[in-house]
């Protein structure tokens, strides 16, 4: 054989690199599957904040069944209708006592909201200061309605009715069998990697459901400080104002605030001294909730940066309206806690915390 054979090599087996017009066009590709994916999203992007509520529903379901599987040993679907079955027959038992009363003194709110509105202009015209106050509030009522333009509510009435049951229901699918669920969101993850992507969504559910736990106390409390000070200082309606706090500050910093405006206009309607009170009931009770029971409720909770609240309303609340500010919190925990497996920990291989 001669010797040069041994040296040949086969032809049309010789790798060659790909030319710098083919990495063009393969990037222009990637880039446009891009684009199209997340036109794709935002098209959908209503679906998946509701499925995502959804996901909080079933969050709260299943740790309120727990109990009955873990010490009474009933079997799992039937702990999750026995669950259910109570919150209903709650939520009838408390509109059935409470629902009338709550139901006239919010009818009374919305009816006295509009005098006490024109005492509150006629009170600041009778003032240098009043005056030039309606004057700017005037002037800037085009700014406002820009304001509350980025919070855009998804249909009327009847569509948020509707949402808010299409959230319920998926909820209770998700809550009655989440294996299924976790294995069709796991099957869109490499196999080799599906052990750490079960991980996460562990993670993601134990920081919901801490979170979830939290804000329902801090609900409570700023609920019951709220219709306790307002009852107290001789403020009209101090149910329906201790209703609307606790529910308003479901949505951190904005909503409070929002909250505080109809108590103040109650106040100011009987006399202006009583909304003086009124403002200093809200800012104590405020002040104890920031900087008392709530970092108190973090420890064991979920703790995020108060910048990362407010900063989570601006940018989901013009992306998915008024349910982007409702779950900007939630949200923001379940980007956290991506944020902190994949990058934090899987790219960067840092796990200190």
């Amino acid at each position: 054989m001669n010797k040069s054979e041994d040296y040949d090599v086969p032809t049309g087996h010789i790798p060659h690199a790909p030319s710098p017009e083919a990495l063009f066009v393969r990037r222009l590709l990637v880039a446009a599957a891009i684009i199209v994916l997340l036109l794709a999203l935002w098209r959908v992007s209503l679906v998946l904040i509701l499925i995502f509520g959804g996901v909080l529903v079933a969050v709260i379901l299943r740790n309120l069944s727990e109990p009955l599987r873990r010490y009474l040993h009933i079997p799992d679907r039937l702990s999750l209708l026995i669950t259910t079955a109570a919150l209903g027959i709650i939520v009838f038992v408390f509109f059935d006592f409470f629902g009338t009363l709550a139901s006239q003194q919010f009818s009374s709110l919305i009816a006295q909201i509009p005098g006490a509105m024109d005492s509150t202009r006629t009170w600041l015209n009778g003032t240098t200061f009043g005056r030039e106050l309606l004057n700017a509030m005037e002037s800037s009522s085009d700014a406002a309605i820009r304001l509350f333009g980025a919070l855009p509510i998804a249909g009327g009435v009847l569509g948020g009715i509707g949402e808010i049951i299409l959230v319920l229901f998926v909820g209770i699918y998700f809550a009655a069998d989440p294996p299924t669920y976790i294995a069709g969101v796991l099957r869109l993850v490499p196999p080799r990697r599906r052990a750490r992507a079960r991980q996460i969504l562990d993670a993601m559910g134990e920081s919901l459901r801490k979170w979830l736990i939290g804000m329902t106390l801090d609900m409570l409390l700023l609920g019951v400080m709220t219709g306790l000070g307002m009852w107290m200082i001789g403020v009209p309606l101090p149910l329906a104002l201790a209703v609307l706090s606790g529910v308003a500050v479901f949505v951190p910093y904005i909503g409070p605030f929002i909250a505080m405006i109809p108590g103040l206009l109650l106040a100011l309607s009987v006399k202006p001294i009583l909304a003086l009170y009124a403002l200093i009931v809200y800012l104590i009770v405020l002040t104890i909730e920031g900087n008392i029971s709530q970092p108190l409720l973090q420890r064991w909770t979920v703790s995020l940066p108060p910048v990362m609240n407010l900063l989570a309303i601006l940018v989901f609340s013009p992306l998915f309206g008024i349910w982007g500010a409702v779950l900007a919190t939630p949200l923001t925990v379940a980007l956290s806690v991506l944020i902190q497996k994949i990058y934090i920990e899987d790219v960067l291989d840092d796990r200190t915390r």
